[in-house]
């Protein structure tokens, strides 16, 4: 009776869940695409990859296509959404106390967007996922079409080389880490892999040995805000780096090189963090053991429009990532015309071409150069005008959705 009661117990966390109707306020089994994201962009912990989905879906919606968004949260999670959202969402229940990559029970997600998603998909459904949330979409059985988005910037050193057709390697990567499991579920599963960039595309294929014949590269489009603001050279003053505070972001390195600089300079140009992650604390402490207490501004996540405004309102933008599958907040920053200072780590000189000035991950005393020569000079006008056209030119989730909608027809 126990072992019942917990299975009930266990269906009913993952069945329940609100829905906020969009504009077309479907019944069930009328969608045409239902795309899958653990947490959202509302969420206290997101990033890249939730912003992505909900602009694809924003995209699809606009397009006239009838979209719902299955996103996840905890029992306890109290999550706003905006008003005038053009697609439905669903809750799935989220296995975590709380809310992080590295949540132990998160590899057992799949079974919530499971049944979430078997509930409400039809035979004209395409499914869409974008994480390891999506490990057991490909047995839905009333389904059109399952594809998926990998939005991993990277993966451990003991993933690459895997000799998947050996059965001990399954429990040997699930006893390392559960999520890569049922990533490699949800990567197998998939009628095609679409991959942000040529660099997470060799990572993955190195790493999960899938066919090559089922991938696609489909870079990420860019927010309308962002293409909306332009940076014009008042002599700004300040340092910006904005993104989510985890080690692969690099911020460490960032201070580390910050630190260094001369006093006249930081006293000019104090350094903002805007973003919020689980290495905040860690962060803060090292801000203080380099003594920058009153040289370093933290804060919490902004939205889009305020955002764009700090990014035009410094002297320059720093994003020392240590990986990244595609790298959005480049993009972001680019799409404004100000200068932007990044690594040459995974897809990011792929995405930033030559708009960029680009040193080597975890050099500190080469972003402390690349920073003091920035800062020596002002911003041509012939730069920031070849950095503002570059993004217009190449990147729209108009342009992104179009590509989306000829796989799910493929």
């Amino acid at each position: 009776r126990r072992i019942g009661f917990f299975r009930r117990y266990i269906l009913s966390l993952c069945l329940a869940g609100e829905i906020h109707c969009g504009s077309h306020r479907l019944l069930n089994r009328m969608y045409d695409v239902i795309l899958t994201c653990n947490y959202s962009p509302w969420s206290s912990y997101r990033g890249g990859g939730q912003k992505s989905t909900h602009m694809i879906a924003s995209t699809l919606a606009t397009m006239g296509k009838k979209v719902c968004v299955i996103y996840s949260k905890g029992v306890f999670e109290r999550v706003a959404l905006p008003e005038d959202l053009p697609y439905d969402v669903v809750w799935a229940f989220f296995f975590a106390i709380k809310p992080g990559i590295s949540s132990p029970l998160r590899f057992l997600n799949g079974i919530s967007f499971y049944l979430k998603t078997r509930k409400l998909s039809g035979s004209g459904t395409v499914l869409h996922g974008n994480g390891e949330e999506a490990s057991l979409l490909r047995y839905v059985r009333n389904k059109k079409r399952f594809v998926f988005s990998l939005r991993y910037p990277g993966f451990e050193p003991f993933m690459y080389s895997l000799p998947w057709n050996k059965i001990w390697v399954w429990p040997y990567v699930f006893l390392r880490e559960p999520r890569h499991i049922v990533l490699a579920l949800a990567l197998r599963g998939a009628d095609a892999v679409m991959c942000t960039s040529a660099s997470s595309k060799e990572s993955l294929l190195a790493c999960f040995r899938i066919s090559e014949q089922k991938t696609r590269i489909i870079p990420n489009g860019i927010d309308p805000v962002f293409l909306a603001t332009r940076f014009e050279w008042k002599e700004q003053n300040g340092i910006l780096y904005f993104g989510r505070l985890t080690h692969a972001k690099g911020v460490d390195v960032l201070l580390r090189a910050y630190a260094g600089l001369e006093e006249a300079t930081k006293q000019i140009h104090p350094l903002k963090i805007i973003g919020d992650g689980p290495y905040v604390v860690e962060l803060k402490r090292l801000a203080s053991e380099l003594h920058l207490e009153k040289r370093v501004e933290w804060q919490a996540w902004v939205g889009s429009q305020e955002l764009a405004h700090e990014i035009v309102s410094h002297r320059l933008v720093a994003l020392p990532s240590r990986e990244e599958s595609f790298g959005n907040t480049m993009l972001e920053t680019l799409a404004t015309g100000q200068s932007l200072i990044s690594t040459n780590a995974g897809s990011i000189p792929e995405v930033t071409e030559d708009h960029a000035v680009l040193v080597p991950r975890d050099d500190v005393d080469a972003l402390r150069r690349a920073i003091s020569e920035c800062m020596s000079k002002s911003p041509s006008r012939e730069d920031i005008e070849a950095r503002y056209r570059y993004v217009r030119e190449r990147f729209s989730w108009e342009t992104t959705s179009q590509m989306y909608l000829k796989s799910y027809e493929e």
